[in-house]
C-alpha cells in the first residue's frame, strides 16, 4: 500500500480505501479490512492492510478527514510496532520458581487452561464458587460478557475489581438509577448544538489522544464557530480545552460537590429550572413526609394501595392523587395539576396525620446552605465566576455537562453524591433527551407481540438469571456498597427489563471494592478468597494502595494473569496467557451496553503464535469445568454472528458497515408510546427522571446529596496539612498514556512520555528549589515516589498533579525490582481505608490528599549556591555535607 522513503510515506493508491468493499485486494495483493481499534473507548474504524507473506504492512484512517492518534501513529506504525513487538506475551508462562523469582517455562494453550481449570475446581470444591476474584483493567476488549457468563455458571457472586470503582461505572449506575440510562459521556451525539457545554474535570484531547474522534467531531473549536455557544471549562490545570473556552475556573481539586451543589441551589432561587419538566417529567412533585424524610407510598395512603406507587398533591381536585408507576399515568380521567411546591396534612391509612412536603421543596430547602459566597471559600473560585458559570448552564440551553474523571469520580466520600449532583442538575434543567442535551438511548424496536428488532445485548449473553439468590448474598460488599451490590442491581434490573425487554448488564454495576478482595485473602474474612484472574488488569498499578495490593497478590493459591505484556502483576502470577489484539479479533460491542448501537470490527490479521482472544480463555475454561451446554458458539466469530442475527444482518454484511444502528439519534424519547401502548418516561421505578431517588432512598441511603471535607484536605486534617501543605492530584489522564498502558519502549509511545511528569506552579517550585525537569519526591503520609517536575503558570498554587500507574518495563521483573511499580506509581501514596471510601459505591480518593514535594538530588547541588564558605573554614566539611543532604532530602 506505502513505500517508505526515509522517515515519510507515500501511498501508491491515491483513492480512499473507504471506497473499497472489505476484505479488498489491492494490486500488491495486500488484503484490507476494516477493523476497529481497541486503544481507547472510541473505538475509531481502520483499515488494516496485510501482504501475501501475511505480515501487517500498514494500517490507515477511515478517510481523509481522520487522523489516527497519538497511540496508532500515522500510519499505524504504533500499533503495528505493538502488535510484533518482542516482549509481547506469545505463549503461556508458567511459574516454576518462587513467587516474585521471575522463573518461567512455556507450555501449551490447552495444558495451561487443564491445570487452570483444576486448580479453579479443586478450590471451588474447598472453599466455594466464591473463592474467585476477577479483576479487570482498562475496557480493552468487547468480551465482557464472555467473562461475566463463566462467573455467573460457576456460581460466582460476580467478584470483580475493577477501575470503573473510580471511574464510570459507578456513574453509570446512578444515572440508571435516576434517568434509567447511562447519560455520562464525554460529548453527546448533538454536543454541537449545545447552546452550553460544561467540560468538568475532563480533558477530551487526553481521553483519546491529541485527535480524539470525539472532541474533534462534536465539540471541537471548528464547531464553535458554527455554534459559538458557552463552553466553561472545570479544572485546576488550564488545559487546551480551557484557552479555547468562554469561561475556566480553576478549582482546588476535589471540592468539585461544593460547586455543584451552589449550582442547584443558585438555579432554584433564582428560578432558573424548567417547571414544565419538573412537573411532567420527573419526581419533583412527589410528596415526602417532613419528619423522616421518605417519600410516601400510595400503599401508606389507601387499603389496596402498591408499595410501588407514589402520591402528589393535585390542585385541580384540591386533594392527593396516587401515581400509577407500571402504566406511568395518574389514578385519574382528565387533567392534573401535581404541585411543584407546599406543605399539606396528610392523613395516613393507619390514621396518622403527617405533614408532607414535595421532593422539590426538599431538595430546595437542603440546597439552601450551598450559597455562592460558601462555595467561593470552599473551592477557591471567584463569586463572580461561580455566578457566571450556573447562569451560562442554566439559561444558554441546551447544555451538556460531559463527563469526566475530575468532576465526579475519584471523589471518595463525596463521589457518589456528586454524580447524584450532576444528574440533578440535568433534571433542574430540562437537559435530558434533548437535542443539544444530555443523550438518553434505547436498545431497538420492540414490536408490539414483543419481537425484539436489534441485536443482543451484551447483557443477554450474561446469563444474571443464573446467579441464585444464595450466590449473590455472598458478594464481597454486599451489605456495605450497596449501591455497586446486587441489592442496588436488582431493582435497576427490574425497571430496564420492563422498559426494554433485556436485562440491564452486570457490567460494570456490581463491582466490589478492592480493598474488600484484598482483605478476603490475608484475613480469610467474611470467606476465603485464594484464586484470582487478572485480565487485561495491572491491579498493583492501578489499585490504591500499592503495598497491600502486593501482599494480597502474594498469599494467592492461584494467580493468572492474561496479558500482552509481563507486567508487574504478571511477574508474580502463576501462569500468563497471551492475549490477542484487537488486530487479531472481529469485535461487535455495545460499548458495555451503554449505547444503543453496536460497533464493528474484523479481525485483520490471524493471532499470532499462541495468543488468543479472550472469548477462547473464557470458553476453554468454561468447557473445562462443566458449562458445555451454555457456550454453544465455538468461535468469536460465531458468537458475534449469532448476535447480529436478530438484527437481520449478517456477519460478513455487519462488517462491511462497521456498525450497527437503529435509527438516527431522536429527542424526546421518554414522551413516545412504547410497545406496550403506554408513554415511556424513563426506566425508573416510578417512570420518571427521579430527582429524588426512590432505589438510592430503598438502599437505605440519603438521596439528597451533602458536602463532605474530604479525608485528607487542610481543613479536615489541619496538623497534617503542616507537613503535607500540596494538594495532590494523581488520577488524571496523559495521552498517549492510559493508565498503566503504553509504557513498554519500542511501541513509539514511551517516547512521548520517557519518564513520569509532576506538575506544579512556578512559584511553588521556586519557593521549594524545584527547577524544571528536575527529579522530584512525591510523599504523602503512605509513602514517596518520584517523578520530573514540570512547572506550569496555568495550575492553581499549592496543588500537585502527578501522572498515575506508573511502571518500567525495562527494569527487571524479578523481586526488588518488580518492574519498578513501587518506583513511581502514585498508587503508593493513595488510600484505601475503608472510612476514606465512599459508602455508597466504594471509590477512593485520588484528588485532593495531602502531600509534599521536594527535589531528588544529592545536598551538594543546591548549597553550593546560597552557603556561605564558612563551614568550610571554621567546620568539618564531611559534617556540614551530610547534615545538608539530610536536611534537603527531610530525613532526620
Amino acid at each position: 500500500m506505502a513505500e517508505k522513503k526515509g522517515e515519510e510515506y507515500s501511498g501508491k493508491n491515491v483513492k480512499r480505501l473507504d471506497q473499497y468493499p472489505n476484505n479488498y485486494i489491492d494490486e500488491d495483493g495486500t488484503r484490507w479490512r476494516k477493523g476497529r481499534c481497541f486503544f481507547c473507548s472510541v473505538h475509531c474504524l481502520l483499515y488494516g492492510g496485510v501482504d501475501k507473506n501475511g505480515k501487517l504492512t500498514e494500517i490507515i484512517p477511515l478517510d481523509e478527514q481522520s487522523k489516527h492518534c497519538y497511540r496508532m501513529g500515522e500510519h499505524g506504525e504504533k500499533f503495528i510496532k505493538f502488535h510484533y513487538h518482542p516482549a509481547r506475551i506469545n505463549r503461556p508462562l508458567k511459574r516454576i520458581g518462587e513467587r516474585g523469582e521471575d522463573k518461567w517455562e512455556e507450555i501449551s494453550y490447552d495444558q495451561a487452561l487443564d491445570e487452570i481449570s483444576t486448580k479453579l475446581k479443586e478450590l471451588r470444591d474447598e472453599y466455594g464458587p466464591e473463592t474467585l476474584v476477577i479483576a479487570e483493567g482498562t475496557y480493552r476488549s468487547d468480551h465482557l460478557w464472555a467473562r461475566t457468563r463463566f462467573t455467573n455458571l460457576f456460581g460466582n457472586p460476580s467478584n470483580i475489581i475493577d477501575p470503573g470503582t473510580i471511574c464510570w461505572c459507578w456513574t453509570y449506575t446512578l444515572n440508571m438509577s435516576m434517568v434509567g440510562w447511562p447519560i455520562e459521556c464525554s460529548v453527546p451525539p448533538w454536543g454541537a448544538e449545545a447552546g452550553s457545554s460544561i467540560l468538568w474535570g475532563v480533558r477530551p484531547y487526553e481521553n483519546g489522544g491529541e485527535f480524539s474522534g470525539i472532541w474533534r467531531t462534536m465539540s471541537a473549536p471548528v464547531k464553535r464557530k458554527e455554534n459559538p455557544g458557552n463552553m466553561v471549562v472545570i479544572d485546576p490545570l488550564c488545559t487546551e480545552e480551557a484557552k479555547e473556552s468562554s469561561l475556566w475556573l480553576p478549582i482546588i481539586p476535589g471540592t468539585d460537590l461544593a460547586l455543584q451543589l451552589t449550582w442547584i441551589n443558585y438555579i432554584i432561587e433564582n428560578k432558573l429550572y424548567d417547571e414544565e419538566f419538573l412537573k411532567y417529567w420527573s419526581n419533583a412533585v412527589f410528596l415526602i413526609r417532613k419528619d423522616i424524610k421518605k417519600l410516601v407510598r400510595l400503599s401508606e395512603i389507601e387499603e389496596g394501595g402498591l408499595d410501588e406507587d407514589f402520591v402528589v398533591w393535585d390542585a385541580k381536585r384540591d386533594g392527593l392523587l396516587g401515581w400509577c408507576s407500571d402504566e406511568n399515568r395518574y389514578y385519574a380521567d382528565g387533567e392534573v395539576d401535581a404541585q411543584l411546591s407546599g406543605e399539606f396534612e396528610i392523613t395516613f391509612k393507619n390514621g396518622e396525620t403527617v405533614t408532607c412536603i414535595t421532593a422539590f421543596d426538599e431538595l430546595a430547602d437542603r440546597m439552601s446552605q450551598y450559597t455562592v459566597e460558601w462555595a467561593s471559600g470552599v473551592t477557591g473560585l471567584t463569586e463572580t465566576k461561580i455566578v457566571q458559570s450556573v447562569t451560562a448552564y442554566a439559561t444558554g440551553g441546551p447544555a451538556y455537562i460531559g463527563w469526566g474523571l475530575g468532576s465526579a469520580d475519584q471523589h471518595g466520600p463525596n463521589g457518589a453524591n456528586s454524580g447524584i449532583a450532576k444528574t440533578m442538575l440535568r433534571i433542574l434543567t430540562g437537559n435530558i433527551d434533548v437535542r443539544g442535551g444530555e443523550y438518553i438511548g434505547f436498545p431497538g424496536i420492540i414490536d408490539a407481540d414483543g419481537e425484539k428488532r436489534f441485536p443482543l445485548r451484551d447483557s443477554e449473553f450474561e446469563l444474571s438469571e443464573m446467579v441464585t439468590p444464595e450466590a449473590r448474598a455472598k458478594f464481597l460488599g454486599n451489605d456495605e456498597y450497596r449501591l455497586m451490590s446486587w441489592k442496588g442491581f436488582e431493582p435497576i434490573d427490574k425497571c430496564f427489563r420492563k422498559m426494554f425487554g433485556v436485562p440491564r448488564p452486570m457490567l460494570h454495576q456490581l463491582l466490589v471494592t478492592p480493598p474488600k478482595a484484598w482483605d478476603a485473602i490475608l484475613t480469610g474474612e467474611p470467606y476465603p478468597v485464594k484464586a484470582l484472574i487478572a485480565w487485561s488488569s495491572n491491579p498493583l498499578a492501578w489499585a490504591p494502595n500499592t503495598k497491600h495490593v502486593y501482599k494480597a497478590l502474594k498469599a494467592l493459591d492461584l494467580l493468572v494473569v492474561v496479558d500482552y505484556w509481563k507486567t508487574p502483576t504478571a511477574a508474580l502470577a502463576d501462569y500468563i496467557m497471551p492475549a490477542a489484539d484487537s488486530l487479531e479479533r472481529p469485535m461487535a460491542t455495545t460499548i458495555e451496553d451503554a449505547y444503543d448501537i453496536v460497533l464493528i470490527g474484523d479481525k485483520i490479521i490471524e493471532p499470532e503464535y499462541e495468543r488468543h482472544v479472550d472469548y477462547d480463555f473464557w470458553r476453554g475454561l468454561g468447557l473445562r469445568c462443566g458449562q458445555e451446554e451454555y457456550w454453544p458458539w465455538e468461535t468469536y466469530e460465531d458468537a458475534v454472528a449469532h448476535r447480529l442475527a436478530r438484527g437481520g444482518v449478517s456477519y460478513e454484511e455487519a462488517m462491511e458497515e462497521g456498525a450497527w444502528v437503529n435509527s438516527n439519534p431522536t429527542p424526546y424519547k421518554h414522551a413516545e408510546v412504547g410497545h406496550n401502548g403506554q408513554i415511556k418516561g424513563f426506566a425508573t421505578p416510578s417512570r420518571k427522571a427521579e430527582i429524588f431517588s426512590s432505589i438510592i432512598q430503598d438502599l437505605d441511603y440519603d438521596p439528597i446529596p451533602e458536602y463532605k471535607e474530604l479525608p485528607e484536605t487542610p481543613v479536615s486534617q489541619p496538623e497534617l496539612a503542616k507537613e503535607y501543605p500540596f494538594r495532590l492530584v494523581t488520577g488524571g489522564r496523559w495521552s498517549p498514556m492510559h493508565h498503566s498502558e503504553f509504557r513498554v519502549p519500542g511501541c513509539g509511545t514511551r517516547g512521548v512520555w520517557p519518564n513520569p511528569i509532576v506538575q506544579l506552579h512556578v512559584s511553588d517550585g521556586r519557593n521549594l528549589g524545584i527547577r524544571d525537569g528536575d527529579w522530584v519526591w512525591i510523599e504523602t503520609k503512605r509513602g514517596r515516589i518520584k517523578q520530573v517536575a514540570k512547572l506550569e503558570w496555568g495550575i492553581v498554587r499549592g496543588v500537585v498533579i502527578c501522572q498515575p500507574s506508573w511502571w518500567y518495563p525495562e527494569q527487571p521483573a524479578e523481586e526488588p525490582w518488580s518492574l519498578g511499580v513501587f518506583d513511581s506509581n502514585a498508587n503508593v501514596l493513595t488510600d484505601d481505608a475503608y472510612e476514606t471510601l465512599d459508602p455508597k459505591t466504594g471509590q477512593w480518593v485520588t484528588r485532593g490528599m495531602l502531600c509534599k514535594i521536594y527535589p531528588v538530588t544529592d545536598g551538594t547541588d543546591r548549597a553550593d549556591l546560597v552557603e556561605s564558605i564558612e563551614p568550610f573554614v571554621n567546620e568539618d566539611p564531611k559534617g556540614f555535607w551530610n547534615n545538608t543532604f539530610n536536611k534537603l532530602n527531610h530525613k532526620a
